[in-house]
């Protein structure tokens, strides 16, 4: 790797206009900026870190999912690529410092911290301005998983493979890349039990990365069982899929 010269520092997007006129280049860690963010023009989207595929786990609070997909983009780039990216924005713009940019505002979740704590495991100090958060909650944060939270209602893996052999499932036809079925809650006959599965299969189930997105997915015999993400909340899921284990 060539020798880099590099003051990175991170920050919220509340931040902008204090900084805009200063020495920095102002640099999204989420991709593009979306919302109704000031100056928004002037910040430069950081290559291969779009979390847009990722904005169900957040809106559900779903930090240990966004932890885990992003954690994976920055092992992926590689902290040598990482460094020479932000070097090459420093010397585009004439610049002498970087600031990520993120939109929690605090000790609130944000993806700056998981940036920030990269580079830190990989002796690269990255301080927050302008001062310190702390990184114990951010800790925490990555752990919290929504679903767990929720609970489930103590039923057996046989009792829900077993309903869910029964149930009635349709071939996803729209979908011929990615064979799979899918039972509707409506065709269920007892919407307390659909829910009831789908609590199961969110606390139990195994976290697998799919598409740029986590499913919690239950095994039982010949299949895998989901839901979707973007399903926020239990009382939300309309559908379950399921998939034959070749």
């Amino acid at each position: 790797m060539k020798e880099i010269d590099l003051q990175v520092y991170t920050t919220s997007f509340d931040k902008i206009e204090e900084l805009r006129n200063q020495d920095y280049v102002l640099v999204s860690v989420s991709g593009k900026v979306l919302g109704d963010i000031d100056y928004k023009d002037e910040v430069v989207p950081l290559r291969g870190f779009s979390t847009y595929r990722i904005r169900y786990h957040k809106q559900a609070n779903d930090y240990l999912s966004c932890y885990l997909l992003y954690r994976q983009k920055l092992e992926k780039k590689g902290i040598n690529k990482i460094l020479e990216q932000l070097e090459d924005l420093k010397l585009k713009h004439n610049k002498s410092k970087i600031v990520l940019l993120g939109y929690g505002n605090g000790n609130e979740f944000d993806y700056r911290h998981i940036f920030a704590a990269f580079l830190q495991e990989n002796n690269f100090n990255a301080p927050e301005y302008p001062k310190p958060i702390d990184m114990t909650i951010q800790r925490q944060l990555w752990k919290y998983d929504p679903y767990k939270e929720a609970g489930q209602d103590n039923l057996t893996d046989e009792y829900v493979g077993e309903t869910l052999e029964q149930a009635k499932f349709i071939f996803a036809k729209t979908s011929p890349d990615n064979p799979h079925c899918y039972t509707l809650r409506k065709d269920f006959g007892n919407n307390e039990k659909f829910l009831s599965i789908v609590r199961h299969i969110r606390f139990f189930g195994e976290l697998e990365e799919f598409g740029g997105m986590i499913f919690r997915c239950f095994y039982w015999k010949n299949y895998k069982y989901h839901t979707h993400p973007f399903d926020i909340l239990d009382i939300d899921t309309d559908l379950i899929n399921r998939h034959e284990i070749k």
